[in-house]
């Protein structure tokens, strides 16, 4: 898999198996077909797919909010109709919406979107 996408999905994925849910099976398919960005496949079990990309001029920190941002949509897939569809569940608003990801200085960081607050760098969840 290409370095720079790596880097950014290691984050996210330390946070999905920190709160158990769906882990996609990551496949290096370059399916962008364009040197400005890196990408590669999200599969689930069930033999569905998702496309994941990162540009690769973007600060280390906005790519993995990127990163983070497509593999949400892809875990709320995943939980679609089987459990709560609101992951990263917010700490504050837990039965209300999941977490956003969001740049903050040279961070990446997990905000809760109705507050705005910081509440754990990505790759930081238990």
């Amino acid at each position: 898999m290409d370095e720079v996408l790596r880097r950014a999905l290691e984050p996210v994925l330390r946070d999905i198996r920190a709160t158990g849910v769906p882990e996609p099976d990551v496949r290096d398919d370059d399916w962008a077909d364009d040197d400005l960005s890196a990408s590669a496949f999200l599969w689930s079990r069930d033999g569905s797919g998702a496309g994941v990309r990162v540009d690769r001029a973007a600060a280390e920190a906005d790519r993995v909010v990127q990163v983070a941002d497509q593999v949400q949509e892809w875990v709320i897939e995943e939980l679609w109709g089987r459990a709560a569809t609101n992951w990263p569940r917010c700490p504050q608003h837990p039965e209300t919406h999941p977490l956003r990801a969001s740049t903050h200085g040279r961070s990446a960081m997990w905000v809760c979107p109705g507050e705005g607050t910081p509440v754990s760098p990505v790759g930081s969840l238990e």
